[in-house]
């Protein structure tokens, strides 16, 4: 529980100094990656991830592991292990609502859970957990997972038309 406190304060001054060096239109994106707890659950390969809204904005995130805050020795995505991920880029344009997960290599992931914080100066703070628990696997043809959250009622001044009843 310390290691998590740490790791938190540690990603909350990491932000604000990487905000001083940003414009007005980006946000800091903040990504805690669990690998499942399972046997082979690890990876080496890159992992890619698409972020979306309900407007249909997309903010790619291409081989996350370059977005590591873990240190250069460490290896990512090993089993029942949470990784942090931070960088800054522009903003979506509403809450952060689906992601597109894209495992590019060579062998399988078991990808557990994704949590994603997105700050921005003058925006409200957007936080989504997905819960994933799914193998990606290259070989088996599933190497893409997305998980869309999403629904029109989500974007501001937007009206909601569902069926389904």
């Amino acid at each position: 529980m310390a290691i998590k406190h740490l790791s938190f304060n540690l990603l909350i001054l990491y932000s604000f100094i990487i905000h001083t060096n940003a414009n007005a239109s980006d946000c800091i994106y903040n990504i805690y990656v669990q690998t499942g707890n399972i046997p082979y659950a690890a990876t080496s390969s890159n992992i890619t991830i698409f972020l979306s809204d309900a407007t249909k904005a997309e903010f790619p995130v291409v081989n996350l592991q370059n977005w590591g805050l873990m240190g250069s020795a460490h290896h990512y995505f090993r089993p029942g292990e949470v990784d942090l991920f931070s960088r800054k880029g522009p903003c979506l344009r509403a809450p952060i609502c689906g992601i597109t997960i894209v495992l590019d290599g060579f062998d399988s992931w078991y990808c557990d859970d994704i949590e994603i914080t997105i700050v921005g100066f003058g925006k409200s703070c957007s936080q989504k957990h997905f819960v994933v628990k799914k193998w990606l696997d290259v070989n088996a043809g599933t190497a893409v997972i997305v998980q869309d959250e999403c629904f029109i009622d989500n974007v501001p001044g937007s009206i909601s038309f569902r069926s389904g009843y």
